[in-house]
């Protein structure tokens, strides 16, 4: 039986192009479509035999979610040129659903749908009353990840705080597992301790509730070593000084730096089955002690890697 060999020559690559290139294009698309958005740039960018195929409607058909929502008016091109130029919108800036309060956009890697609830989008006790929180403007430059929304809550001064938000289960891609992620900053000027050592969140799927704690005066990074370190932001409100006294212990959820100068702490994950026509529901509660400098940019929905 006659072996085929491939030779580690300058024309051995064109030999194994040629015998592609033979292969049906609705073969090769099928092949592309069960890989990934990232991988199909690559086989774009790698061979001129792939690339047609690599970006052909075919095959970005696949990667773009069947049930995308109704945007806002101009949020997207009337005619996009392609299923990849529209993968790539979708993908490189949220779109705006007609509330003009939520957006979503495509994972790049998956191109699962993330959704963003702005601060306008959430219930916020006593969010209206001037005299507890102040609706404040960002600039382009604090909002790198998503500048749809230029627009925060900060907290002046409240014992009540509670923040909720929702959203549909058919709005988001099934059979994955999505988590909530409260998108935050504590002001400059001072903040308060937010009831030391912990806040409540929950999560509430058809009708089951899931509660955990979280410190939003803390954050959680790699140390140089690796080793993620644990580090509390002080305040000398009220003259609170018992810093090293506070047990951030394993069950107490701590928020995450992000790319965007801003801070981000998960509220807890569910998983998202086929045809769950239910709201989720998230929250944080604190209700212990007066609190202020509590900045909320919105809450995220993505799917948990």
């Amino acid at each position: 039986m006659a072996q085929s060999r491939v030779r580690t020559t300058e024309g051995s690559l064109e030999t194994v192009a040629c015998e592609i290139e033979r292969l049906p294009e609705e073969l090769l698309a099928a092949v592309i479509s069960l890989t990934s958005p990232p991988d199909a740039c690559r086989a774009a960018a790698v061979s001129r035999t792939f690339r047609p195929t690599a970006d052909s409607d075919a095959v970005w058909s696949r990667f773009l979610p069947r049930d995308l929502p109704q945007f806002a008016d101009g949020e997207l091109p009337l005619t996009p040129p392609s299923k990849k130029a529209l993968f790539r919108c979708l993908a490189d800036q949220p779109a705006l659903l007609p509330c003009k309060f939520v957006s979503m956009r495509l994972d790049k890697a998956t191109g699962t749908k993330c959704y963003t609830l702005s601060a306008r989008a959430l219930h916020i006790a006593w969010g209206d009353t001037p005299e507890y929180w102040k609706w404040i403007n960002l600039d382009y430059d604090e909002v790198k990840s998503n500048k749809r929304f230029l627009e925060a809550a900060k907290l002046r001064g409240v014992w009540w705080l509670e923040i909720r938000g929702k959203i549909n289960g058919m709005m988001l891609s099934q059979n994955l597992t999505y988590a909530a992620y409260m998108v935050f900053k504590l002001a400059a000027d001072g903040f308060n301790l937010l009831g030391f050592p912990y806040q409540n969140a929950s999560i509430s799927v058809s009708g089951s509730n899931s509660m955990q704690k979280v410190c939003l005066q803390s954050y959680m990074e790699a140390g140089d070593d690796g080793v993620p370190q644990k580090h509390i932001l002080k305040s000398t409100f009220l003259g609170y000084s018992h810093y090293d006294e506070i047990p951030l212990t394993d069950d107490i959820i701590l928020p995450r730096k992000r790319a965007d100068g801003w801070m981000e702490v998960e509220l807890g994950e569910f998983y998202n089955e086929e045809g769950f026509d239910e709201d989720v529901s998230v929250s944080l509660m604190e209700t212990k002690m007066w609190k202020h400098g509590l900045v909320v940019w919105g809450i995220e929905f993505r799917v948990k890697q």
